[in-house]
């Protein structure tokens, strides 16, 4: 009579191969859970930049929607018996404009108010004259602002000569309301002001009105 009973190291060889394969399986599930797992965060990078590139966009467009462009404007007339002068700021662009610290020189002198700038071209102290001031000022898109003007025919004279290059230098800075600044300079392209982090501070050479 056959004894059928396992022996023991057909119970050592059936264990083994069970661990095997629960072994084999767990490996396979380790797999694909790593999958899983890379192409998740492949999914979330992927998500993220789309946001970051979308914001980034909005952003530029909603800054566009409110550019400001600050132009220096000079004006004079001369018709022999009159004469005028006036200096002006205009926002051209479509947002509005925070005007920062304005320098005016004239022949490498600051003239930091109305007086010293008739002062620096001769000019007579009792002029008839038209002043306004332009720092911290906010200037709306289209909006014009005369800082200084005079119909004294001598002045105006004296002023137009004054102020062109290379004798005269205007230098002035502005923000968006994004804290994007711009530095211009008159004896450089206007229609081409520098971008900068923030705007300087010109301290006792500002000129205020």
């Amino acid at each position: 009579m056959t004894d059928d009973k396992p022996t023991a190291s057909d119970v050592d060889s059936a264990s083994t191969h069970s661990l095997l394969r629960a072994e084999h399986h767990i490996i396979r599930l380790t797999f694909w859970q790593t999958i899983l797992s890379v192409v998740g965060v492949v999914i979330a990078v992927l998500a993220l930049y789309a946001a970051l590139t979308e914001s980034a966009a909005v952003r530029q467009q909603t800054a566009a929607a409110v550019w400001p462009f600050v132009q220096l404007m000079v004006e004079n007339y001369d018709t022999g018996d009159t004469a005028g002068f006036s200096l002006a700021f205009t926002n051209a662009g479509v947002g509005p404009a925070r005007m920062q610290d304005v320098r005016v020189s004239i022949d490498g002198n600051v003239t930091r108010n109305w007086s010293e700038l008739v002062a620096s071209v001769d000019g007579d102290s009792g002029a008839a004259i038209n002043r306004s001031f332009i720092s911290d000022r906010v200037l709306r898109p289209d909006e014009t602002v005369i800082i200084f003007s005079t119909m004294d025919a001598d002045l105006a004279r004296k002023l137009v000569g004054a102020v062109s290059k290379p004798r005269g230098a205007l230098t002035f800075c502005y923000c968006s309301i994004f804290d994007e600044c711009w530095l211009a300079d008159s004896r450089k392209d206007l229609q081409a002001p520098e971008l900068v982090e923030a705007c300087p501070d010109f301290g006792s050479e500002t000129y205020l009105n």
